[in-house]
C-alpha cells in the first residue's frame, strides 16, 4: 500500500539466535564418513531427508553414535531449526520437526543450519522466504557452478531477508500453511487411493485370488458381469498351470514388457526452446512430477526438437536419477505440458490397458530400483530400454484387462483429479508467496489468531 513503511531488510546472519554457531555448516569431509554410520543413535540429516514439497525433514535416517554426535556439537541441529542444502540440489530448505522423538540431529557435509532468533523471526517465515522466487533467483545467481553446483556459508550469511513484525509474520505463515495443509491432505488421499488400487491389482494379477472363485470379493465392483462373459470361464480360468515362468492362470501368456506398451522418451530442450514463464506449456522434468509446476519450471511454446505433449491421465515413468527418490511411475494431472528427457510417456494402442499398465509398473517398482542401483556410477541410476526389453511379465487376456479398467475407473479418476488440485493449489501458493512476503497484501489480510486461540465460528 502506498505510504506504508517498508519492512527492514536484514542479512540472514542478523536474524540468527544470539549464541555461538547459530548459523553453521556441516562437518569437514573427514570428520563424518560412511564408516561412522550406525543402525541407531543420533540421526544424520542428509540430502535424501529433504521431502520435496514437505516442510519438514523426514526419515529414513543414517545414524551416528552419541560420542560421535557430541564430537560434532557445532554441526548439530535441533527441532525448530532451518536446514539448507549446500551442495547438489542447491535451494532446498526444510524445518527440523519436533515429532520424531529426537532432541538433536547431526547435519551432513552438504547441509547448513540456522537457529533463528525468535524475538525477530519465525522459523516458518524463514522457510517460506527461502521458497520465494526472489530468493531462489538470488541463490541461483550466487551458486558456484564449478564441479558439483554448490553454495557456502558465507553466501548464506549475506542472503537478504525482509523481516516484518512477528504478528505480520504469523499472518503470512498462517495463510501459506493453510494451502500447504490442504496440499498435504490431498497427497494423503491420493496415497490412500493408490494403495487401494494396488491392492486390487495384486489380488488379480499377482496373487491370482479370483482364479476358480467367481464370487471373490475383489470382483464385486464390476457393474456388469455380462460384459465380460462367465466369471469362471471367460474372465478368469478355473485353474493354475505350471510353466517355465512359474505357476500362472491357464490361458495367460508370458510376454516381454515392451510388447505391452510403448515407452516414448521425452525430449531434450535447448535454451532457445524456452519462453517466458506462463507462455506456451510447462516443461515437465522429474522435479515437476514430484512437486508440480512452480517458479523454477521452464516453459516452451515449441516443445523442443522432438515434440512430446502430455495431458491429464498420462502414465509417466521417470527412468533416471536417484533410485530411491526419482525412479518410478506416476499419473500426470497437471494439464497440457511438454515432456522433458529422462521420463518415458507410457502408452498403449489398447485404451483399456491404462489401468493395468499403471498397476503393473507400480508393482515392478522394486525391480526398477534394483536395476537403477546396478547402473549407478556417480550417484545417479537409470533404467534403459534394453533393461525393459529383458523383463518378462505374465499378461492376462484382454477381457480381464478391460474388467480391471472398469473396476478401477473411479480410483484412477480420483488420483488424477487430486493431482490436478494439488498442482493448482501449489501454483496459487507460489503466486501468493512473493505477494505476501513482499508486503503487497499486508493491509488486506485479517490478523492471524494468537497461539492457542480457537478459530472463529
Amino acid at each position: 500500500m502506498k505510504g506504508t513503511p517498508p519492512w527492514p531488510e536484514l542479512s540472514l546472519e542478523a536474524i540468527a539466535a544470539p549464541k555461538v554457531n547459530a548459523l553453521t555448516g556441516g562437518p569437514f569431509g573427514s570428520d563424518l564418513v560412511s564408516a561412522d554410520y550406525r543402525s541407531s543413535g543420533v540421526p544424520v540429516i542428509r540430502g535424501s531427508n529433504f521431502s520435496g514439497e514437505g516442510r519438514y525433514i523426514r526419515g529414513p535416517f543414517a545414524y551416528v553414535g552419541a560420542d560421535k554426535a557430541s564430537a560434532l556439537a557445532r554441526n548439530q541441529a535441533r527441532p525448530g531449526d532451518v536446514v539448507f542444502t549446500q551442495r547438489g540440489t542447491v535451494g532446498q530448505v526444510a524445518l527440523v520437526p519436533d515429532d520424531l522423538g529426537y532432541e538433536r540431529f547431526v547435519i551432513s557435509q552438504s547441509q547448513m543450519r540456522l537457529t533463528c532468533d525468535r524475538s525477530q523471526v519465525l522459523p516458518e517465515f524463514v522457510y517460506y522466504w527461502f521458497r520465494s522466487p526472489k530468493v531462489l533467483d538470488y541463490i541461483d545467481r550466487h551458486t558456484i557452478a564449478t564441479g558439483v553446483p554448490h553454495t557456502n556459508l558465507g553466501i548464506l550469511r549475506k542472503t537478504p531477508i525482509l523481516v516484518p513484525p512477528l504478528a505480520e509474520q504469523r499472518t503470512i505463515v498462517e495463510h501459506l500453511l493453510t494451502l500447504d495443509e490442504r496440499i498435504k491432505s490431498l497427497r494423503g488421499l491420493t496415497a490412500a487411493v493408490g494403495r487401494l488400487f494396488q491392492a486390487l491389482f495384486d489380488a488379480w494379477f499377482v496373487d491370482y485370488e479370483p482364479i476358480g472363485d467367481p464370487r471373490h470379493p475383489s470382483l464385486c465392483g464390476l457393474s456388469s458381469v455380462a460384459e465380460h462373459g462367465s466369471l469362471s470361464g471367460r474372465l478368469f480360468p478355473d485353474e493354475l498351470v505350471s510353466t517355465a515362468y512359474g505357476t500362472i492362470p491357464a490361458g495367460w501368456e508370458a510376454v516381454g514388457l515392451l510388447e505391452c506398451a510403448e515407452f516414448r522418451n521425452g525430449t531434450a530442450f535447448k535454451s532457445d526452446d524456452f519462453c517466458p514463464s506462463g507462455a506456451g506449456k510447462p516443461v515437465i522434468k522429474i522435479a515437476e512430477i514430484h512437486r508440480g509446476v512452480g517458479p523454477q519450471t521452464r516453459w516452451s511454446s515449441t516443445g523442443g526438437r522432438r515434440v512430446r505433449p502430455i495431458d491429464d491421465g498420462d502414465i509417466l515413468f521417470a527412468w533416471s536419477g536417484n533410485p530411491q527418490t526419482s525412479i518410478g511411475t506416476s499419473l500426470w494431472g497437471g494439464g497440457p505440458a511438454w515432456l522433458n528427457q529422462h521420463i518415458f510417456q507410457v502408452r498403449s494402442d489398447y485404451g483399456a490397458d491404462r489401468a493395468y499398465l499403471y498397476g503393473l509398473l507400480r508393482h515392478l517398482q522394486p525391480v526398477f530400483v534394483e536395476i537403477a542401483r546396478n547402473h549407478q556410477t556417480t550417484g545417479l541410476g537409470h533404467v534403459a530400454k534394453k533393461d525393459l526389453r529383458r523383463l518378462t511379465i505374465i499378461r492376462p487376456p484382454a477381457p480381464v484387462r478391460e474388467a480391471f479398467a472398469t473396476l478401477t475407473e473411479h480410483l484412477m479418476a480420483s488420483m488424477v483429479e487430486s493431482q490436478r488440485e494439488i498442482i493448482a493449489l501449489a501454483r496459487a501458493r507460489d503466486f501468493l508467496l512473493p505477494q505476501l512476503l513482499g508486503g503487497h497484501l499486508r493491509d488486506r489480510l485479517p490478523p492471524a489468531r494468537a497461539p492457542g486461540q480457537p478459530a472463529s465460528t
